[in-house]
């Protein structure tokens, strides 16, 4: 078929597009001869006609800038005849967009039409309103928008595609999006992409690509065959965003529902998957899965007394300590607060466990450093296998924190296996728990008293109270049993108001009942002290009880005192400044610098008993203690001893001159009753 752009045909194309645009067009033929013009474009000549033997190519000239005018110019050809060029004049919005789908109207028109083509009023005025909206929308499309050619080489862009990529529409005219391509892709990605546009006209997905700087970026791309209505590859058109940082917030947010935010270490939903893995594999490999429970001891403390954000600090460090065992586990993961729970898969042996724990406890025990603060850790650990404790995630977790909980009990800073009588272990100390929260209801706690003695005189200048837990059977619970619930639970703020009063009011009792005013030493928690209505608390047991200040004392430990010392400081003066006596137990159990002792309003330091009991044995301990009294004398401190339960210990603590004796070898603690009779008998 031979195919010719005449000039009549060509004269009313013309028409025909200056009455749909409004543009000035010029057509010329495979010659180079003006066939017809609407207007004089304005730099059109021959010598910038010079157009390539592509389908749609075309080369843009700016002949105005303050107008952004530009001369669109197109080849116009059928199949592989070429039939003549048409040059479109206008603001480069839409001229570009105008001139491209134009040639295709053109070229539609000459292959379905004989050579005395007219388009009658139905058509001018369907493609008049439809060009200059489709216009609109390419070059006022927030996705970026491209047309490439049967040979896939651009021919046109948009603005919001220049604004992705960095590439300036006369930059990338005539090439091939190959350009872009960012090198994460493979081949085959490529052929399965073609193979699905060539099959199914269509295809869109996430792919990589790279912008003009060399940055990698991921978009989301669709491409769609352009056909003429013979069904004959005209262009491809390709539409795309630019998805990173909605993928970036997509990862973020899957990364933060399977992390711990201040560890960066996975957590709970990470460790049901990845055990439930391990447990799979150790089944079709007829090996264990070890599950570690591990508990930083005491860590409430550290937050009560130094503040969240320095113990945040602490866990970060311990957590980067844990991740250097990647290798040998499978996942590391913070459970919650100070709790942390490790993996070990495919294991043949407990000792290959132990071995880990052994390494572990190693790196716990390194100083933990934040400043010029230094502070050292233990832990306590409970461990759990498959299959021999469980077959389950939730199983195999339990047993290893019961197993934990039992190593809390009894000490902590250790490690325990799980025991199959271990979950009537963990069940008596829940039903210990609840019964706790009801005890103060009920009644059931009761204060004793443990006098204290001058050492020369051995009168009695003081007591301790000390709280027990009276069952309803008339059974005895240690404190060593339920005070550390008691902390883990919070209850110790209503418990410890509780024991403040009662100890304050028994002190008036026994006034009434004709004992003279014996100073009443009560212990103060680390959670009380730090707690923000314990002034208030304090000053309304003074009033409810009538006590007067000066016989009451409080006793802090070294943890609650020898940490945020700006606040502690203020803290202890308020105490004083309302007429209490405060003293420092268990001195030297702790990690306090001495030096630190001199700015605190101290009345008497404790020795702990675990120094006297060890003075028959080690000489370090009578050092200790020398050193601890000759430090009150020189600080103008009292000193008073505890858990006394020998006559070599109460001549050694005098021949040091320690001020103040406390324990057994004089009286045990005693009910309140049992101690008015020992009074008025001594």
């Amino acid at each position: 078929m031979h195919l010719k752009l005449s000039n009549s045909v060509a004269k009313k194309i013309a028409t025909l597009l200056y009455d749909i645009s409004g543009l000035p067009v010029t057509i010329w033929d495979t010659k180079d001869r003006i066939l017809a013009k609407t207007e004089t474009c304005s730099t059109l000549s021959q010598n910038n006609l010079r157009c390539k033997s592509h389908t749609l190519d075309s080369e843009k000239e700016q002949i105005n800038s303050s107008n952004s005018r530009t001369i669109e110019r197109i080849i116009l050809r059928i199949e592989e005849t070429v039939i003549g060029k048409i040059a479109v004049e206008g603001p480069s919005q839409i001229a570009n967009v105008v001139a491209r789908l134009a040639a295709e109207f053109i070229m539609i028109l000459v292959q379905e039409r004989d050579s005395n083509m007219s388009a009658d009023v139905n058509d001018v005025n369907k493609i008049r309103n439809q060009l200059p909206i489709w216009a609109k929308i390419f070059e006022g499309s927030g996705e970026a928008i491209s047309i490439t050619d049967r040979e896939n080489r651009f021919v046109a862009v948009n603005q919001a595609f220049s604004n992705i990529t960095g590439y300036a529409a006369e930059e990338i005219i005539g090439k091939q999006p190959s350009i872009l391509k960012s090198g994460r892709h493979d081949s085959i990605f490529y052929q399965n992409m073609w193979a699905s546009i060539n099959q199914t006209s269509c295809w869109q997905g996430e792919i990589w690509e790279k912008r003009k700087d060399g940055a990698i970026y991921l978009k989301w791309l669709r491409i769609d065959l352009i056909k003429d209505s013979k069904g004959n590859l005209i262009n491809y058109l390709a539409t795309f965003t630019d998805i990173s940082e909605k993928k970036a917030a997509e990862e973020r947010i899957h990364y933060l529902d399977r992390h711990d935010t201040l560890t960066g270490l996975p957590n709970r939903k990470m460790l049901e998957k990845q055990l439930l893995t391990d447990i799979e594999h150790a089944k079709h490999s007829n090996k264990r899965v070890g599950v570690i429970s591990m508990d930083l001891d005491r860590f409430k403390n550290i937050n009560d007394s130094l503040g969240h954000q320095i113990g945040d600090e602490f866990l970060k460090q311990i957590a980067l300590r844990l991740q250097t065992f990647s290798k040998k586990t499978s996942i590391t993961v913070r459970f919650g607060g100070d709790a942390f729970i490790i993996i070990l898969p495919i294991i043949s042996r407990k000792e290959e466990i132990v071995a880990l724990i052994r390494e572990i406890v190693r790196v716990i025990e390194k100083p933990l450093i934040h400043g010029d603060l230094e502070l050292m850790m233990t832990a306590s650990i409970g461990i759990s296998i498959f299959p021999d404790d469980g077959d389950t995630p939730e199983v195999l977790i339990r047993n290893a924190d019961t197993a934990m909980h039992k190593v809390k009990d009894n000490g902590r800073n250790g490690y325990e296996f799980f025991e199959a009588n271990m979950n009537e272990y963990a069940s008596e100390r829940l039903m210990l728990e609840n019964n706790l929260r009801r005890a103060l209801d009920r009644e059931e706690f009761v204060l004793f008293y443990q006098p204290q003695f001058d050492s020369k005189t051995e009168k009695v200048i003081g007591v301790e109270a000390l709280i027990r837990w009276r069952l309803s059977n008339g059974e005895i619970v240690s404190p060593a049993e339920f005070i550390p619930i008691l902390e883990e639970t919070g209850l110790i703020i209503p418990v410890g108001e509780w024991i403040l009063l009662e100890a304050c009011r028994q002190h008036g009792r026994w006034i009434e009942m004709g004992l003279p005013p014996i100073p009443m030493s009560v212990n103060i928690s680390a959670i009380q002290f730090h707690d923000s209505d314990f002034l208030n608390m304090l000053g309304d047991v003074i009033r409810k009880s009538g006590i007067e200040p000066k016989y009451l004392d409080l006793e802090v430990t070294e943890s609650v005192v020898m940490r945020q010392l700006e606040v502690v400081i203020k803290q202890l003066e308020s105490i004083k400044a309302m007429g209490i006596s405060l003293s420092l137990d268990d001195f030297g159990t702790g990690f306090s610098s001495l030096s630190y002792l001199r700015y605190f309003p101290l009345d008497r330091l404790k020795i702990d008993q675990s120094f006297v009991r060890g003075l028959a044995v080690a000489s370090v301990n009578k050092a200790i203690i020398e050193s601890v009294v000759a430090l009150g004398k020189s600080l103008k401190i009292k000193t008073i001893a505890e858990g006394v339960e020998t006559k070599e210990e109460l001549d050694f603590l005098r021949k040091l001159q320690c001020d103040e004796i406390q324990g057994y070898y004089f009286s045990r603690p005693l009910p309140s009753e049992e101690f008015v009779k020992w009074f008025k008998t001594r």
